[in-house]
C-alpha cells in the first residue's frame, strides 16, 4: 500500500498560498500527505474531497474548522 495522498502531487495549497514557504510545505506533507490513511484522516482537505468530492482551493489541513462547517460554508456560498 502507497502512504502518499494520491493528490499530493497536485494538491493546490503546494502551488498556491504556500509555494513559497518550503519549510511549511514540507511539515504539512510529513505530517499529512506521506503519512498514510492516519495522516489523511486528520487532512481536513481530504476529508471533505472524501466527504463531497472537492474542497476551497486554500483550505489547509490543520484547518480550525470542523469537516461540517467547511462543507457548511460551501453550500452557503453556491447559493
Amino acid at each position: 500500500m502507497n502512504n502518499t495522498c494520491e493528490k499530493h502531487q497536485i494538491c493546490p495549497i503546494f502551488n498556491g498560498i504556500l509555494k513559497d514557504k518550503q519549510m511549511t510545505a514540507k511539515s504539512y506533507q510529513n505530517q499529512y500527505c506521506n503519512a498514510g490513511e492516519t495522516g489523511w484522516n486528520k487532512c481536513k482537505r481530504f476529508l471533505v474531497v472524501k466527504q463531497i468530492g472537492s474542497c476551497p482551493p486554500n483550505l489547509l489541513p490543520n484547518s480550525f474548522k470542523s469537516v461540517e462547517q467547511i462543507i457548511t460554508e460551501m453550500s452557503n456560498k453556491e447559493i
